[in-house]
């Protein structure tokens, strides 16, 4: 087992990975091998685990192509990373899904080097809610102007800490920062990347204490 980097300490919600009840849900991230994503995904949805979800994050933009000399709009996906999927399960039940006795080719936990069982094996690496939900509604957004190229965001997230309130960001939660002249939230999940909105209005949020 390869080390991870942590989820940032701010996105734990204040609750240890360790003290999570065993059958609640959450939010797992789950390593896929190359060019593999989008059929692990379809192969978790066939399953007959109705309470094991996966999420695949993928970024949608318009693509503007001429055919028979007319333009024509259609909409792009690619994954956001092509070797990352989210499953949302219990820990009883995404252990089943990892070792079933028909495994899926491709699909292998992350684990949390600071975090460990009963038995003393590291837990499964839980993106926390609220982190996860910032995540999701950025991606989810389809505004153009989204930062998810790790080649764009800032490495260091220093900044106040506020949750958007308004506009097509509404509800995430991270930090705020002025990013090449354009005021920005950025979400960050640590070991697989920061994240950051469009350009956000005085207006559009709150400081959290």
């Amino acid at each position: 087992m390869s080390k991870t980097s942590p989820i940032p300490s701010d996105a734990q919600n204040g609750q240890s990975v360790e003290n999570m009840p065993f059958s609640t849900p959450h939010w797992y991230a789950a390593r896929v091998t190359y060019g593999r994503v989008r059929s692990v995904y379809d192969a978790i949805m066939r399953l007959e685990q109705t309470d094991v979800t996966p999420y695949l994050p993928v970024a949608k933009r318009q693509v503007c192509q001429i055919v028979d000399g007319k333009a024509t709009i259609s909409i792009e996906e690619r994954p956001v990373h092509t070797g990352l999927l989210f499953v949302n399960a219990s820990a009883e039940n995404y252990r089943k899904l990892l070792h079933s006795e028909r495994p899926i080719p491709g699909l292998t936990p992350f684990y949390d080097h600071f975090s460990f069982t009963p038995m003393g094996h590291n837990n499964y690496l839980v993106v926390p809610d609220r982190q996860f939900d910032s995540f999701r509604r950025i991606i989810e957004s389809e505004h153009d102007d989204i930062l998810i190229d790790q080649k764009q965001v800032p490495e260091y997230l220093v900044g106040k800490r506020v949750r958007v309130i308004d506009g097509p960001f509404a509800g995430v939660e991270g930090t705020l920062l002025k990013w090449k002249h354009q005021r920005r939230v950025f979400v960050d999940l640590g070991l697989f990347g920061k994240f950051g909105t469009g350009y956000i209005r005085t207006c559009d949020f709150e400081i959290l204490s």
